[in-house]
């Protein structure tokens, strides 16, 4: 997963998280809120009646007609009771009690007070309905909650946008990274950011890039050189053993020797000119300007391995269902492309086949080569493309140098190679050609 996706997952999880744990306290919290607010209320409405009481006296509620006074308003949602009492029976409080009037039986929250006054003692009770109290708590919470989840998308959207900003350079950085299909292609850039870790990391890669591109240029150049130093005198050598080959008073014995030093150098001269090969496409010294048929290379490839496939007794399937004429450098796709069937027809089990398969897909025109032989362990698969690197030879003659021939012949046209394989099944090996070096598909 990349990093802005952890960052934003972490920021929508923790909001949600703190969301949810707010929602569960919202009801406690606002039912406090709401009966904090009811008592603040009926302690207001207690100093309205004392100020009454103070300023027309407590005649004003209760006369000698009635001994006690109550009031209700037309919802039965608030009352006020005021009612003469006894001093021993003075119990001060605000709580939850139930009424009842006119028949109903309501809760209410009350304020009992006892006071005296006039010389007597009254017990002044002011409730208001749970129910009403209730009512705006629930629309209360329902709101907050809105507000809360409403809060909590901004902020997301927020944080989404913001971490976008801040790994933009980042994106670039591996965006950059991600292009590079040869260290010859980089080219180390500034980066525009305020953040000093971004920088650091953009120099720090900028230094090794272009070090690995030094390296790389310095080993391309003594490998092309060395090269083409030891093809000549290797030629010399082998030509010189073939001219003693031809002496009738060679003994046998020296016959014998002189053969096995000439398949030494030929085995030595096939090496230095699959290095000079690598080395000549690496510098681009091949054109890629030629009309290339792949149905037309693919047959005369296997005309080419006809021999082979016979002495091994195999199956050879060509099942190109569609033609791709292309811009490209003959021989070099050529060569590419009989590597790979060799290493199938190598590879392979008496017996098996060898597929070649090639159609246009929604990525591009993909020809596949597959065989049926002993596969390549997966740990094994990251390696196959290294130079001199052999996995399996059961010819005992292969030099390393074959795949990655096919890779660099690959890289030098843009064709994506991707390889499949399992160990006793078989390998498959696809190339999807850039549609640039189209020409004229053939159906």
């Amino acid at each position: 997963m990349k990093l802005q996706s952890k960052l934003t997952l972490f920021s929508a999880v923790s909001k949600i998280i703190t969301l949810l744990l707010l929602i569960f306290l919202l009801p406690a919290l606002i039912n406090r809120v709401a009966l904090h607010n009811t008592d603040k209320r009926l302690l207001e409405k207690k100093e309205q009646v004392f100020d009454i009481i103070q300023e027309k006296g407590i005649q004003y509620f209760i006369n000698t007609e009635t001994d006690m006074y109550g009031s209700y308003n037309l919802l039965k949602e608030e009352f006020i009771s005021l009612e003469p009492i006894d001093a021993s029976q003075i119990d001060n409080r605000i709580d939850n009690s139930y009424r009842k009037v006119e028949g109903d039986t309501l809760e209410y929250r009350v304020l009992s007070l006892a006071f005296a006054v006039e010389g007597g003692t009254y017990l002044l009770e002011i409730g208001r309905s749970l129910a009403t109290i209730r009512e705006t708590s629930d629309t209360m919470q329902r709101y907050a909650s809105y507000f809360l989840v409403a809060i909590v998308l901004i902020t997301v959207f927020i944080d989404l946008a913001f971490i976008k900003v801040l790994l933009h350079p980042l994106t670039l950085i591996i965006r950059r990274l991600q292009q590079i299909s040869h260290p010859e292609t980089f080219k180390p850039e500034e980066l525009s950011t305020s953040t000093s870790d971004f920088v650091y990391l953009n120099t720090t890669i900028n230094s090794m890039m272009m070090q690995m591109q030094e390296a790389f240029l310095k080993e391309k150049e003594f490998i092309g050189n060395v090269s083409h130093e030891l093809l000549t005198p290797v030629t010399i050598l082998q030509t010189r053993l073939e001219n003693l080959l031809t002496d009738p008073a060679l003994p046998e014995e020296m016959l014998v020797k002189m053969v096995e030093s000439q398949r030494t150098l030929h085995r030595l001269k096939s090496i230095i000119q699959a290095l000079l090969l690598i080395s000549r496409i690496e510098n681009e010294q091949y054109l890629r300007n030629e009309k290339v048929s792949i149905e037309a290379l693919a047959h005369e490839v296997a005309e080419e391995v006809t021999e082979r496939i016979e002495a091994k007794r195999l199956t050879l399937d060509l099942a190109i269902a569609e033609d791709l004429t292309c811009t490209a450098n003959y021989s070099l796709l050529f060569t590419m492309l009989f590597n790979v069937v060799n290493n199938a027809i190598k590879y392979n089990r008496p017996g098996g086949a060898v597929t070649i398969t090639g159609s246009f897909t929604e990525a591009g025109y993909q020809l596949t080569v597959t065989d049926t032989g002993v596969g390549i362990p997966e740990t094994q698969l990251p390696h196959i493309f290294s130079r001199f690197k052999r996995l399996h030879a059961p010819d005992g003659v292969s030099h390393g140098l074959g795949l990655p021939i096919v890779e660099t012949v690959a890289r030098f046209h843009n064709i994506q190679l991707s390889i499949q394989s399992r160990p006793d099944q078989g390998t498959s090996f696809s190339f999807l050609f850039p549609q640039e070096f189209y020409v004229q598909p053939k159906v």
